[in-house]
């Protein structure tokens, strides 16, 4: 009895090896998203901090309104980059997640071949165990028959 030995393995291997490649690289874009994401939250921070830290002041100087200004200005041109950093980041996600769904389904297809094609092998290698199995029981049965013609002849 042949060992089971399916003729794709090494594409099922190269196909496993790209979806890990591709879910690695959705790994990496969520995590840049993520960290802008954190940026963002970090600047509205920082605003809210000024803004807060201006207004306990007992007395707040035009300076410091000038100031405050200024870096509101800076915070909101920084957050509309970031904003639009954040919405390029969303569809590098997502096309990426397309490129993973395709790649898994790629995967699994090769993976159900290699599952029908070892459930095929082990029924026939089973058949084939019964077949010398019944041989052997049929080859016994005729040797004790002749045995016993042979001891009444």
């Amino acid at each position: 009895m042949m060992p089971f030995k399916f003729r794709l393995e090494r594409v099922l291997e190269w196909r496993e090896l790209q979806m890990r490649a591709e879910e690695e690289k959705l790994a990496v874009a969520q995590q840049r998203l993520e960290a802008v994401e954190h940026r963002i939250r970090a600047l509205a921070s920082a605003e809210l901090k000024s803004e807060w830290g201006l207004r306990k002041l007992p007395a707040v100087a035009g300076t410091d309104l000038h100031a405050l200004s200024a870096f509101q200005d800076r915070a909101r041109k920084l957050r509309e980059g970031l904003e639009l950093e954040k919405q390029q980041g969303e569809k590098q996600v997502a096309a990426q997640r397309t490129r993973l769904l395709r790649a898994r389904k790629d995967f699994r297809v090769i993976e159900r071949l290699r599952e029908n094609r070892l459930s095929a092998w082990q029924y026939l290698s089973a058949r084939e165990i019964e077949s010398i199995a019944a041989d052997a029981h049929n080859y016994k049965l005729i040797r004790s028959r002749d045995d016993e013609s042979e001891s009444s002849g």
